[in-house]
């Protein structure tokens, strides 16, 4: 005998769809994952933050030419990705080792900063707040490369931040690792290597670019990140119409 299904009474809260990118948490995840360890992630991330300004602010001040130009490989780094940011770094004159200080740290700290914020997103602890729609937009993100990483795990995730591709930064690849389980050491571990020796590889490319560049006219040598733009931006014109004429077939 059927019985009647139950209807919802007045004033009960109707059971909330979960959206597509909801995380299934673990007990381990929600032990490792506690607010007060993200509290301390984020605070580590501050700290590094105020140590970062202070020494590229000093390297600008005491050698002008041409480090009090920095600011504009941060901002190149934060909306163009880290490939434009060192191409103009090393056709600008900037050492290596002030390219490795500064591009490398930078992401980690982003990382640091905007990791525990997308954690608590998806744990439903996060309040709404003018960076609500920025964190929901990486989540998503997430969620679109996730299928490519979980499979091979911890080493999809380290190839999947080694190439310097848009939207495979440190971020996001770090939510990609939470989404699949990973421990949040594992991730730290795996995103932060990959970044290293992305960055360490990119500046040992472009440097080798510029000396090739050279040999033919020197000048040329200062459209070396337009030359990289051009390139990126050609290449995901070319991934969007094949994968639109492949979406179009019958």
């Amino acid at each position: 005998m059927q019985t009647a299904p139950a209807t919802l009474q007045e004033g009960s809260a109707i059971p909330r769809k979960p959206a597509a990118y909801d995380h299934p948490m673990t007990e381990l995840s929600k032990a490792e994952l506690s607010t007060k360890v993200l509290r301390r992630i984020a605070l580590a991330g501050w700290c590094l933050s105020a140590a970062y300004i202070t020494v590229l602010v000093t390297w600008g001040v005491l050698d002008p030419d041409p480090y009090s130009q920095g600011w504009r490989l941060v901002l190149e780094l934060a909306f163009l990705g880290r490939v434009v940011s060192l191409a103009d770094g090393i056709a600008s004159g900037f050492s290596q080792t002030y390219l490795l200080i500064q591009t490398g740290f930078q992401d980690i700290i982003t990382l640091l900063i905007f990791y525990p914020l997308a954690v608590a997103a998806y744990q439903g602890s996060s309040k709404k707040g003018l960076l609500s729609g920025s964190i929901n937009r990486m989540r998503r993100t997430a969620e679109k490369h996730r299928h490519i990483v979980e499979p091979v795990g911890v080493i999809g995730l380290w190839l999947f931040v080694l190439f310097p591709f848009w939207s495979t930064g440190v971020l996001v690849g770090s939510v990609v690792g939470y989404l699949i389980g990973l421990r949040t050491t594992t991730v730290f571990a795996s995103v932060f290597s990959s970044h290293v020796i992305s960055v360490v590889s990119l500046i040992w490319f472009f440097d080798s670019m510029r000396g090739v560049i050279e040999a033919f006219d020197q000048s040329l040598v200062r459209f070396l990140p337009w030359m990289i733009l051009g390139i990126l931006l050609l290449l995901s014109l070319t991934t969007r119409l094949v994968r639109r004429l492949r979406t179009q077939r019958p």
